[in-house]
């Protein structure tokens, strides 16, 4: 038989120091997470308008009538897909067939936005649709092809090696 250990187990003081040095891990961590999320809420809002404006180049085809694509910039930005020009997006309106708004607690911002019209033909102007930006000041611009098809460009960041998207 074997004597019983009164050892056994942690003392308080090393499960004070392993929290410790837990705690001191997670709040380094936090801050690079909070830059990826925001780089992600970026990037997917980008992706959104680019799909909205495929979207829409696809059902103005569908229609055979041109379709518009409205935009307000700022903080409170929104843009909404419309079949009439000059429909508002600031809020939902009978005229708007789609809308997207800031929502709340974003730190994105709408910059540089033009209205875009997208004829039946799939023909559009080549043109800046809008440049989105982040807190941190990473910028992403939304532009239209002559064929009027979106692309996605980084226009500008302060960790260009992150982002798997080409420079503008």
């Amino acid at each position: 038989m074997r004597p019983r250990r009164l050892d056994a187990g942690f003392t308080l003081l090393e499960m004070g120091i392993t929290l410790a040095v837990m705690a001191i891990l997670a709040t380094l961590a936090v801050p690079g997470s909070a830059a990826r999320i925001e780089r992600a809420r970026l990037e997917s809002t980008a992706q959104t308008l680019a799909a909205d404006l495929g979207n829409a180049r696809l059902e103005a085809a569908q229609r055979g009538l041109p379709l518009h694509v409205q935009m307000q910039e700022g903080s409170n930005w929104c843009w909404a897909v419309s079949a009439q020009p000059g429909c508002d997006c600031s809020a939902p309106a009978a005229c708007q067939i789609h809308r997207v708004d800031a929502g709340r607690g974003t730190r994105l911002k709408l910059l540089d936005a033009h209205s875009v019209q997208l004829d039946p033909g799939g023909i559009a102007t080549p043109t800046p649709v809008a440049t989105l930006q982040s807190g941190s000041g990473d910028r992403l611009r939304v532009s239209l092809t002559p064929l009027g098809r979106a692309r996605l460009c980084l226009e500008a960041s302060a960790t260009r090696a992150v982002w798997r998207l080409p420079a503008c």
